[in-house]
């Protein structure tokens, strides 16, 4: 069973959150605790699966993606039964589509959210017409535009 994490581990996580290439000696001394110690808080929540990975932020808008949507995706469920199919199935199919970043079932009164990135509005409308509407089971889709980030 995982130990609980205190209010060390909570400085030594939001300082990885912000950058997990900071050198162990940096973190120590921000926290202000020894490196030894950081080194062995950090091992233990990797071994309790507190952290369970490092990762990179990407800048879509250097990478040319300008387009940031949230796709509310509403499915019959009946239909989905009778094709044998479920929710999760639209979620894969959803993660095929280009520029797909997640696919989450969500409450509420649509049944999926699809976060999408696309170049331009163009790009967004072939894809939202050519390839999300297309996958059989998706009643209907709603989008919310992303003004900022």
């Amino acid at each position: 069973m995982a130990k609980s994490t205190d209010e060390t581990d909570a400085r030594i996580l939001a300082l990885l959150e912000r950058d997990a290439k900071m050198r162990i000696h940096l973190l120590a001394r921000k926290v202000g605790i020894p490196a030894s110690t950081a080194h062995h808080r950090i091992k233990r929540m990797e071994k309790e699966g507190i952290i369970s990975g490092y990762t990179i932020c990407k800048n879509y808008k250097k990478l040319g993606y300008g387009i940031l949507a949230h796709v509310l995706v509403f499915v019959d469920v009946t239909e989905l039964k009778k094709m044998k199919k479920t929710q999760q199935d639209i979620a894969l199919a959803l993660m095929r589509v280009p520029g797909a970043e997640k696919a989450e079932i969500i409450t509420g009164e649509a049944d999926l959210m699809l976060t999408l990135r696309c170049r331009d509005m163009e790009g967004y409308k072939g894809v939202l017409l050519g390839r999300i509407q297309a996958i059989e089971g998706i009643t209907e889709t709603r989008t919310i535009m992303a003004i900022s980030e």
